[in-house]
């Protein structure tokens, strides 16, 4: 099976960052710690295209932590960015930000709140063109985000807002086999509590409009697991 959101925790090692990392798996995340604060390690973590990264700083480590950030900017525009950090003065997060950073957040912390930044990262870097140009393609079948309309065999249609966030998704992550849970959570949030066969009903409207009689099948079934588009 394919894994689910990859978060890269940049963190000296710490019980408080031991106890993140923990927290994150437990939530159904894949998360790989990264102990190495230098600007140099940003690329080394970018080549293995994480989802989103996550940082934790203490006053001694606060600067590099600016330079990693400036780093990964300068590499990557549209990677999420989330800092937490032990200094609660507004300055510090103002820096941050400045930096590049997408999202601040001061410890200590409630996890609820953690969850909630990080699930609205992720949902809005999911529904994100994160390639370059206005065209998503893959086979015969293209994405224009700036009209939100999908094409293929010379058919156009207009698809509503969770059937281009469906459809975003897994043209990111083509070939993955992704686990309805993940699909759930990254469309409807991470706190998802809801009917999973609303994922079907979605899932057959879009088939509709991308898999028309005499086509190939592109988003496949994957019993027991979730789906993908291959």
């Amino acid at each position: 099976m394919a894994p689910t959101w990859r978060i890269d925790l940049f963190a000296a090692p710490s019980d408080s960052a031991l106890m993140v990392v923990k927290h994150l798996q437990g939530l159904g995340f894949q998360v790989v710690e990264q102990h190495d604060l230098s600007p140099d390690s940003a690329s080394r973590s970018l080549s293995e295209k994480p989802d989103l990264l996550l940082l934790m700083s203490e006053s001694e480590n606060f600067d590099n932590c600016l330079q990693l950030i400036r780093a990964v900017r300068s590499i990557k525009e549209s990677l999420p960015v989330l800092h937490l950090h032990s200094e609660a003065h507004f300055s510090f997060r103002v820096q941050s930000l400045r930096a590049g950073a997408d999202d601040v957040l001061s410890m200590p912390y409630a996890v609820e709140e953690l969850d909630a930044r990080l699930e609205t990262l992720l949902r809005r870097s999911s529904a994100e063109d994160l390639i370059d140009g206005s065209i998503m393609q893959y086979a015969d079948l293209a994405l224009n985000t700036d009209n939100r309309e999908v094409t293929r065999a010379n058919c156009t249609e207009k698809l509503t807002v969770k059937e281009y966030d469906l459809l975003m998704f897994f043209l990111h992550r083509h070939g993955q086999v992704m686990p309805r849970k993940t699909i759930l959570q990254a469309i409807w949030g991470q706190s998802w509590t809801g009917d999973d066969n609303l994922l079907d009903v979605y899932i057959r409207y879009l088939r509709k409009k991308i898999e028309r009689p005499g086509l190939d099948k592109l988003l496949q079934t994957v019993r027991g697991v979730g789906y993908m588009l291959r």
